[in-house]
């Protein structure tokens, strides 16, 4: 007979229990990892690293969620590797090793972390070059600064095309980011992936910039990079038509209170805008609270598939997970007016199951373009000798109808992609867009009830 545990404790539990870690920076802080010095990273003995590949190894297949290998043979990748294995001369070309076999799965979610990159992802914090970019038209675009960063100083600004770093061409450096890596799960993840090796590098380090304007007129300019810290916070304003607008980059264990204090200030909005665009996922257990205060009662809202085909348990057999997942209960629901999404290639992992999640139940409309499509499932972070964690996808998620994430990502109700015009005018189309789709929903309603009140 299974032990009833308490709501909060299994809140607890599911939160440790299933995580959909951050695939990428947020937007405004495109990062690297911060550097130690080489001798403090050269400790593992030839001996232990062996202890460690096999470990990885055996770990992702025994428990990688997909017996096939998403069409890798497993078996074959470790011939290909362990041979390298004792030709390695530091912990850091070791760790290159690790982090390039487990690629070979093309899967965003399984991944090796040193010691040093997994204590600053739990810090939050990263080398950022003060800008982001992204494709625009099919050019390298600045889309968004970091506020008070050398870049904002040097007058780098949204809608400038990004055409060198260090006097390459960035199609060039594009070209060789992508030809480092194995295809990653969808060409979005890929993209970002190579934007984030470019931007890349050590704090302190000076990088030249050669950029275009709005006029058409090229400059160039050098900035440093610089660290920064980055804890998830929660923001909420209203709009000038009344509309609440509520933009949050991850769904962590702090998320939940924070969104719910900021819906309680808005609940008596006429429409209410959910940016996703730099979300890059986190718990799910804060995906379905939040979820939970905006539905009206229990609703299916996930569905995931393990290798064994049975749902999941732990902490010894006290908390187990079915097959499908629910979000919501009768009382619980904090904001029922009309509500839309933001998403782009950006919104990742638990980001791609809420919007899914919420767009399925009827509930909401998705605005922007297809999510990453990165979105499988990690119970634990397992570590291993040297402080290094592994990750591995044990779970596939799909929408409450059955459709796949992985790969294929969210697709937008209304697509609106941003223009180089629209980020040189700072203007938000798809933001517009979410606006004249909650107005319209309003309206529909009114006239249902106007309707409904006639004699």
């Amino acid at each position: 007979m299974t032990q009833r545990v308490p709501r909060t404790l299994r809140l607890f539990l599911f939160s440790a229990l299933f995580v959909c870690p951050l695939l990428f920076a947020p937007e405004s802080f495109p990062r690297s990892a911060l550097t130690r010095a080489e001798s403090a990273r050269d400790s593992l003995s030839a001996k232990e690293r062996k202890e460690v590949f096999t470990r990885v190894w055996k770990d992702i297949a025994d428990l990688y969620y997909d017996p096939a290998f998403n069409g890798v043979d497993w078996n074959e990748v470790r011939k290909k590797y362990e041979p390298q294995v004792t030709q390695a001369q530091t912990d850091t070309a070791f760790y290159d090793l690790i982090k390039r076999m487990v690629e070979e799965l093309h899967d965003a979610h399984t991944r090796f972390s040193t010691a040093a990159e997994w204590e600053n992802r739990e810090k939050h914090q990263g080398v950022s070059i003060g800008f982001a970019v992204d494709q625009v038209e099919g050019k390298t675009v600045v889309t968004a600064i970091t506020p008070d960063s050398q870049a904002a100083s040097n007058g780098i600004a949204p809608g400038m095309i990004l055409l060198s770093i260090d006097d390459r061409p960035v199609d060039s450096l594009l070209a060789d980011a992508g030809d480092k890596h194995a295809r990653n799960s969808s060409e979005r993840a890929d993209l970002l992936r190579a934007y984030h090796d470019i931007l890349a590098g050590s704090a302190g380090s000076v990088v030249k910039l050669q950029l275009q304007r709005a006029d058409g007129s090229t400059w160039e300019t050098a900035v440093t990079r610089e660290i920064h810290v980055f804890p998830p916070k929660v923001l909420q304003r209203r709009l000038p038509d009344g509309t609440a607008y509520i933009r949050f980059d991850e769904f962590q264990s702090s998320t939940p209170r924070a969104f719910r204090e900021a819906l309680e200030q808005v609940r008596d909005a006429p429409g209410l805008v959910l940016d996703l665009r730099g979300n890059g996922g986190g718990t799910l257990a804060s995906t379905l609270q939040i979820a939970g205060y905006l539905l009206p009662e229990r609703t299916r809202f996930a569905l995931d598939r393990t290798r064994s085909g049975k749902p999941v348990s732990g902490f010894g057999g006290l908390f187990k997970v079915g097959l499908e997942l629910y979000a919501g209960r009768k009382g619980d629901q904090i904001y029922s007016g009309p509500i839309a999404i933001l998403v782009r290639g950006r919104t990742a992992s638990a980001s791609e199951i809420f919007a899914a999640g919420m767009q399925e139940a009827g509930r909401a409309k998705i605005v922007g373009s297809q999510t990453c499509g990165c979105v499988l499932g990690i119970i634990k972070n397992r570590k291993v000798k040297g402080g290094g964690v592994l990750e591995i996808s044990e779970m596939l998620w799909l929408t409450p109808k059955g459709r796949k994430l992985e790969g294929e990502g969210v697709l937008p109700d209304r697509e609106v992609r941003p223009t180089i015009a629209d980020l040189q005018q700072r203007r938000d189309a798809a933001l517009e867009e979410a606006q004249k789709s909650l107005r319209n929903a309003t309206l529909r309603s009114s006239q249902v009830t106007e309707r409904q009140q006639t004699p």
